[in-house]
């Protein structure tokens, strides 16, 4: 299979912060019961009760409300975020599967709990995993208060990934069953990680606002201008920028012609391409995106063999796949078992 084209040159970067946010609809006069300061609050889920079984009629008109205006919300993202793709040269249809909910369309998302659980369930498990949660993001919102934004950009950047790496490995706790996640039932999972997924996607977005930017204004960080760790922090931070391929694909052109100047690490490349590949055609180049089936660790589709694959990842300074794979698995754990 041929590798897809994805306009590594560079392009010019306008006076606007790239893949700015369009404004999401207004929010139904019918939800702004479950609204505090314009949001609903993290683990809120009295918007919820109309899914189950003995709500009101108001209860569940609520709750289709809110299921539709959250459809509308991602609707008219993905069309904004496809537009703006197609005049950098791209065409690209932004589907739920490889398009992150704007912050704001994440108010009224679905947690995937089975259809047979009752409201009293449900509330059960959010009371014993809410102050967990909240916990931990409000100790984050402590920490960032404090370092956050202070000294200069080398420094602001080695600390913006503090939050959204924090959440990322409370979320792995949780997926091990590790700490206080160890006796949380299936559902208490689903809901803990709701809520903090929710929090972690916020973080993202925000990150993604700031650095694309500084971008904009200044170029993208190299290594002589701020340092190894400085320049690695952006590459994370624009890794995790799904929901904004348009910031994702910029920073790739940016970064592609900086790494054969050693101003990049040519790793943080190989890993952008890859992220960007399998959102424009499905497939990956290097290999460094995986997912789980049958109860093993695999790559997500790759252009080339396994041979060929582990030809170009040792041109971009990553290991095997099969080490690769070792990796994962001692971060996150193994995959787990077919059925």
């Amino acid at each position: 299979m041929r590798a897809f084209r994805i306009g590594l040159s560079a392009i010019i970067i306008g006076s606007a912060p790239v893949g700015a946010a369009t404004r999401p609809p207004s929010i139904p006069p019918a939800l702004s019961s479950f609204l505090h300061n314009d949001i609903v609050e993290y683990g809120d889920y009295r918007w919820f009760r109309g899914r189950f079984a003995g709500a009101s009629a108001a209860d569940t008109q609520a709750f289709i409300v809110a299921l539709e205006w959250n459809e509308r919300c991602e609707t008219q993202s993905r069309v904004a975020m496809k537009d703006e793709l197609a005049a950098m040269g791209q065409t690209f249809d932004p589907g739920r599967d490889v398009y992150a909910r704007p912050a704001l369309c994440r108010q009224f998302i679905q947690l995937p709990i089975r259809a047979d659980v009752t409201w009293s369930a449900f509330s059960a498990a959010l009371d014993r995993v809410r102050p967990y949660a909240l916990g931990i993001i409000r100790a984050i919102a402590l920490v960032e208060q404090q370092v956050i934004d202070h000294g200069d950009y080398a420094e602001q950047l080695r600390t913006r990934p503090l939050g959204e790496q924090t959440l990322r490995f409370a979320w792995v706790e949780s997926q091990r069953h590790e700490g206080q996640t160890a006796t949380y039932s299936s559902l208490e999972r689903a809901v803990y990680e709701g809520i903090l997924l929710r929090a972690l996607d916020d973080r993202d977005q925000d990150n993604t606002a700031w650095l694309s930017a500084r971008v904009t204004r200044q170029g993208w960080p190299t290594r002589s201008q701020l340092g190894d760790e400085a320049s690695a922090a952006a590459w994370l931070l624009v890794q995790h920028a799904d929901a904004n391929p348009a910031f994702q694909l910029t920073a790739l052109r940016l970064m592609a012609p900086l790494a054969s100047k050693e101003e990049i690490d040519p790793r943080n490349v190989a890993m952008l391409t890859d992220r960007m590949l399998l959102k424009l055609s499905g497939h990956q180049q290097y290999g460094t995106q995986w997912t789980c089936k049958d109860g093993k660790r695999v790559p997500l589709p790759l252009v080339n063999t396994d041979a060929v694959t582990d030809t170009l990842r040792a041109k971009a300074n990553l290991g095997t796949l099969n080490e690769n794979a070792s990796q994962i698995d001692t971060l996150y754990g193994r995959c787990p078992p077919a059925g």
